[in-house]
């Protein structure tokens, strides 16, 4: 069937000739022979002539009126439509009906011209054609004959509307025509079974040649359609596109089309202005037949959408906005031979890209295919291929082998025909030059199989090979299998060559994680069915054994495995892939965080065991060795700090480690650095930590670290403060930031005084268990201190301990604004029981402390409160019963030659305080009791301000207070009726009863000195006295009345001049007398070392045996002193306090006060060792 409207000029020339039976019609009228009848015929004929004459003179003036008309604008000739309606009819043989509203004639190029108004064309019922206006050509000679032959039809002002349909139909309209719609997707008629299962016809080379020469005979035989027409054109049309499968419309203006006849030619020319420029194509052919002919066709600019649409496609697997051109030329002999055919298929600069998710766009320059058919080879030369986009330039040629007759197999080749290059798609890098490079296929068409059985890449970096295998006759759909094997070839290389669409997840972290090294070795192997590549299409990951990769590296560098991660370098591993995971396993490689901070990785292991997911989980693992510094660089990273959340700060520390770090993250878009997860699993050596406590640091530790889904554990041993410390650090999983530690310490002397608490007092190995949270400056820590393996002595007044018995004492310190605070305060050593609440400021001064229970003795009931206003403390005691014999002790006690914090080059505590003490009960030495004690005491600068003490021993009262020596040395005047209670509380003696004592003591510094004067007092029970009243006179006179009772003796007074320093009591002429006996004594008792060294002289019936004493010269000779007598014993007591010996010189009874003198130095009954002289008191 021919198209519609496709012979609306076809019989044009198809009149009949009536010029040639014109004369034949006049020369009827006469007859041969008849002279008459000539002559009449003569006139008929000059009357004829006249009248023919006239007629044409006629014609003549009507012409040229019409010209001359014509000459001013068209003449409107609708009579004429009928005429032209009937020669279209009559030149299309009645198939259609034409229809015009009016019409007019012109001059134009073309000559004579009919310009028609509203031309339509009907099929039938149907409108196919209608055009606002047109303009036909006839030929002027079939005019002169009143005939109308078009020659020459031109359409103007038509617009044609094509609209794509959803449903795959194609709907054309016009203005005023009926729509038309074409199905491009129809349905093939029902075939028989036979016939629908015959396989499919690929046309032969013979069967082109002949669709060749049947398109050539079509546009030059002059039997064709087309033969007749002069020219068929279309000018100023307008063509809409409305391709509402893409929701996308295209217009093209200014549309014009033209089919010419030139001398031996017919050429068709077609142009029109789109949306990338204008569009053009022109096909000419020449010769005739029988003769050489040519078929020669250029198209130009076309752009991917024209070409689209053209080939009925609604998408191609690639967009492009380059555009397009194709040259063609074609040559049949006379014979109908084809001699000749060449193309050129080229495509200019624009961007590139496929029509695949993770296949990246690229830039063409240039993109040319020439080809030429070889006779005698029987093959299509492609040569040259030249490809210049912005990622490579390269040039090929090949060939191409067309299938054999009944054959659909197709054989293609390609090499490269000079080097070429892939070029650099980073900043310096080099151009990948390619020396060699080949292709070789075979495209089975009929059994839709293609296969590529080699593709090779040979150059000084790159060493490849490919292959490739398409099936499309599979019942599921297309399968396509491909390997690549690549040696000895750098990885960037390999990247450079690699399809980003080929495993794209696999090929874009290689790409942005691997910067260098080489592929020794390595496979990449995939078997795709139709399923897998339609996944592929939507980023999703194909069938795990889809894909499998193996690729041996060395050298290589790993940037960013952990985002923010330094470069790990010189590694050596291997990377496997499958379609759904990828794993990264290195033998070798080293990383530096800074100069200095290494770690050698002697293992390490990345693994992505899910990609195609968004977010992908991944996990590294690495086995390193080096400085612990590079470690706490990457778990300070950014993306994996708050994962590690350290209890501490990671630039504090300094050492070795070796170990294992996992690091758990995710890939992808959707990742969140809340999902990472730190496992560590590491031994650290010779470790340092700044700050560890206050701003001592740890020091040569060997830890255990263990990071996992139970949490943080860290143990080991180190030292700081010079002393041993056991660590123990936990924190369950899912917390973050401080950790729980546990510190155990065990500090000696030195490591106490270099932690700032050398105590005086304190000597031994104090165990100290801490538990807080790291660090602890910014936490609450529970102190465990154990004092088993340390001595106290009076470390706080009356403190004592001794090495091995237990003692302890707890405390909880908390971290305050304003400094810090030792709560629930509790301490027991043996029966000594303190608790309360201590605060300390910001730099560790007291500055109030609140105890609730001070228990010195077993039966104490005392508190304490302690504030600190201006630079002094004041202290307030209140109880119901004090023990005082440990403060006595402690009272007793030397001083000590150095404090502990004079060796740590601290000047000593000199703090002020004011003491105010009460309590109705404090108990003394030799079970003696001071009633309703009131103690105020005041010391600044280091010495006593004011004192005042009251109270009672007994009914007796007993008074204390500070004065002033005349020197400007602070004085205590002590007085008590009780002198043998007071002395008994003191614990300096136990034997006396009564006396009235009354005493100074002038405070110098490190030593006291004074006098002291008891009168009316009784000694119950002391031996000396009665092993002293055994040697030196009977108790009975002769009548055997008993002279005194040694066990009971009474003294009137007792005076002596003595001097306190450190613990030490020395005595200075003592005289102690009573009227049965007198003593004089000289000596020192050191109650700190438990000795006594006194002597002196025993005086039997002192009231009469001293008369002589107070005789000048002669009481000195006879008595030897003022306080002796005439007969007396000299004797010593020494050796311990607690169990004294005494000494007596029996020849000291019978001699004089002269010679026993002398017998008391030789044997030292009469010797004392004297203090140096002091100041006397007041």
């Amino acid at each position: 069937m021919e198209p519609k409207g496709w012979r609306l000029t076809q019989r044009i020339d198809e009149g009949p000739a009536v010029g040639a039976r014109a004369p034949r019609f006049l020369l009827g009228f006469f007859q041969r022979g008849s002279t008459a009848v000539r002559l009449r015929g003569f006139c008929v004929v000059r009357c004829l002539s006249i009248l023919a004459v006239t007629a044409l003179l006629v014609i003549v003036l009507t012409v040229g009126a019409f010209f001359a008309a014509l000459a001013r604008g068209p003449i409107a000739s609708d009579w004429l439509a009928p005429k032209i309606v009937e020669a279209l009819d009559d030149l299309y043989v009645h198939r259609y009906q034409f229809g015009i509203s009016s019409v007019a004639i012109a001059s134009t190029d073309h000559g004579l011209t009919f310009t028609v108004n509203g031309l339509a064309v009907k099929s039938g019922e149907r409108t196919i054609l209608a055009a606002p206006r047109a303009q036909l050509s006839v030929d002027p000679r079939a005019l002169l004959i009143g005939r109308l032959t078009p020659r020459r039809l031109d359409v103007l002002d038509l617009e044609l509307r094509l609209e794509v349909l959803p449903d795959g139909v194609v709907a054309i309209s016009a203005p005023g025509a009926d729509p038309v719609a074409i199905p491009l997707d129809a349905p093939s008629p029902a075939e028989p079974a036979a016939e629908a299962q015959a396989a499919p016809v690929i046309p032969s080379l013979r069967q082109a040649a002949g669709a060749l020469r049947a398109v050539m005979n079509f546009i030059v035989d002059p039997e064709s359609p087309v033969a007749a027409i002069d020219k068929i054109g279309v000018s100023n049309a307008r063509l809409v596109i409305d391709d509402r499968t893409l929701d996308k419309t295209i217009v093209y203006d200014d549309l014009t089309l033209s089919f010419d006849k030139i001398a031996g030619a017919r050429r068709l020319r077609l142009g029109a202005t789109g949306s990338t420029g204008h569009v053009g194509a022109e096909v000419e052919a020449k010769g005739g037949l029988g003769e050489r002919r040519t078929l020669d066709a250029r198209l130009h600019s076309l752009s991917m959408e024209e070409i689209a649409l053209a080939a009925g496609a609604r998408t191609l697997p690639f967009d492009t906005d380059a555009p397009l051109s194709l040259d063609l030329h074609f040559a049949l002999a006379g014979d109908g031979r084809v001699v000749e055919a060449s193309g050129k298929f080229s495509v200019g600069e624009g961007f590139f890209r496929l029509e695949e998710p993770d296949a990246e766009p690229f830039m063409l320059q240039e993109l040319s295919i020439s080809g030429r058919w070889d006779i005698e080879r029987r093959l299509l030369a492609i040569e040259p291929v030249e490809i210049r986009t912005s990622v490579a330039r390269l040039s090929f040629k090949g060939a191409l082998t067309p299938p054999a007759e009944g054959t659909g197999v197709v054989a293609l080749s390609f090499d490269l025909a000079r080097p070429g290059a892939f070029l650099p798609t980073r900043h310096g890098e080099a151009p990948l030059v390619v020396e060699n490079a080949g292709l070789t296929a075979t495209l089975d068409l009929l059994a839709k199989k293609y296969k590529v059985e080699r593709v090779f890449l040979d150059g000084p970096e790159v060493h490849a090979t490919a292959s490739l295998d398409v099936d499309g006759a599979q019942p599921d759909g297309t399968h396509l299998k491909y390997a690549i094997h690549a040696t000895q070839t750098p990885l960037r290389s390999v990247l450079r060559i690699w399809p980003t669409q080929v495993a794209a997840p696999t090929r874009m972290w290689m790409d942005e994680h691997i910067t260098a090294g080489v592929m020794r070795s390595g496979t990449l192997t995939a078997d795709l069915d139709q399923q897998a590549m339609t996944a592929g299409r939507y980023e999703r990951p194909p069938p795990d054994a889809a894909l499998r990769g193996d690729f041996d590296l060395d050298n290589a560098t790993l940037i960013d495995a952990v985002p923010g991660l330094w470069p790990i370098n010189g590694m050596n591993g291997h990377i496997a892939l499958t379609g759904r995971t990828v794993s990264f396993v290195a033998t070798s490689g080293v990383m530096e965080s800074a100069p200095g901070r290494r770690l050698a990785i002697t293992e390490g292991v990345f693994r992505a065991p899910s990609l195609g997911f968004d977010p992908a989980p991944a996990w590294i693992e690495l086995k390193l060795a080096g400085g612990v510094e590079a470690v706490a660089d990457i778990l300070s990273l950014k993306s994996v700090a708050p994962a590690a959340s350290l209890p501490m700060d990671a630039n504090q520390l300094k050492g070795q480690i070796e170990g294992k770090l996992r690091i758990d993250f995710e890939l992808g878009l959707a990742a969140k650095e809340e999902h990472t997860r730190i496992a560590v699993d590491a031994e650290t050596s010779n470790l340092t930590m700044e700050r560890f406590i206050g701003k001592e640091r740890l020091e040569g530790a060997a830890l255990r670290l263990v990071s996992d889904r139970e949490g943080l554990r860290v143990t080991g041993a180190g030292r700081v403060f010079g002393a041993p410390v056991t660590l123990d650090l936990r924190r369950a999983a899912g917390e973050k930031g401080q950790a729980q530690a546990q510190l155990s310490l065990s500090l000696d002397d030195a490591a106490r005084v270099r932690a700032g608490y050398g105590f005086t007092g304190v000597s031994g190995v104090v165990g100290v268990q801490v538990q807080t949270r790291l660090p602890i400056e910014d936490s609450e820590s529970q102190f465990e201190i154990d004092f088993s393996k340390a001595a106290l002595d009076h470390p706080l007044p009356g403190v004592t301990k001794p090495l091995g018995k237990p003692g302890r004492a707890s405390f909880t310190l908390v971290k305050r604004p304003d400094g810090s605070a030792l709560e629930q305060l509790q301490a027991e050593a043996g029966p000594q029981q303190f608790s309360g609440v201590v605060e300390l400021g910001r730099d560790g001064v007291l500055r109030s402390a609140k105890l609730s229970q001070a228990k010195l003795s077993p039966g104490d009931d005392m508190r304490l409160e302690v504030t600190r206003g201006g630079d002094a403390l004041k202290l307030v005691v209140r109880g119901a019963n004090i023990d005082a014999r440990p403060l006595l002790r402690f009272l007793s006690q030397p001083a000590a030659e150095q404090s502990a914090a004079a060796v740590a080059g601290k000047p000593p505590n000199s703090d002020d305080f004011d003491l105010d003490l009460k309590s109705p009960i404090v108990t003394g030495h030799g079970k003696q009791i001071l009633s309703n004690v009131d103690l105020r005491f005041e010391r600044r600068g280091g010495k006593p301000r004011q004192l005042s003490l009251t109270g009672n021993f007994g009914r007796e009262p007993f008074a204390a207070m500070l004065t002033r020596h005349p020197s400007g040395a602070p004085q205590i005047d002590l007085s008590t009726s009780d002198g043998g209670a007071f002395l008994s509380f003191l614990d300096l003696y136990h034997r006396m009863e009564s006396g009235a004592l009354s005493a100074t003591l002038l405070l110098n510094p490190g030593r006291s000195d004074g006098t002291m004067r008891i009168q009316d007092f009784y000694l119950q029970n002391e031996p000396a006295i009665r092993q002293l009243v055994m040697q030196g006179a009977a108790r009975t006179d002769d009548k055997g009345a008993a002279h005194f009772d040694p066990d009971s003796v009474k003294f009137a007074r007792v005076q002596s001049a003595f001097t306190w320093a450190n613990g030490r009591l020395t005595m200075r002429d003592a005289v102690m007398s009573g009227t049965e006996i007198g003593l004089t004594v000289d000596g020192y008792i050191d109650l700190a070392r438990d000795r006594i060294d006194v002597s002196g002289s025993f005086v039997p019936a002192y009231g009469l045996n001293n008369l002589v004493s107070n005789i000048p010269v002669i009481g000195f000779m006879l008595a030897g002193g003022q306080h002796e007598g005439v007969f007396a014993v000299s004797f010593r007591v020494s050796g311990a306090f607690s169990a004294p010996v005494l000494t007596v010189n029996p020849l000291s009874v019978i001699a004089p006060g002269l010679l026993r003198k002398v017998f008391g130095v030789i044997d030292g009954t009469g010797t004392g060792r004297l203090p140096e002289s002091a100041p006397a008191p007041r």
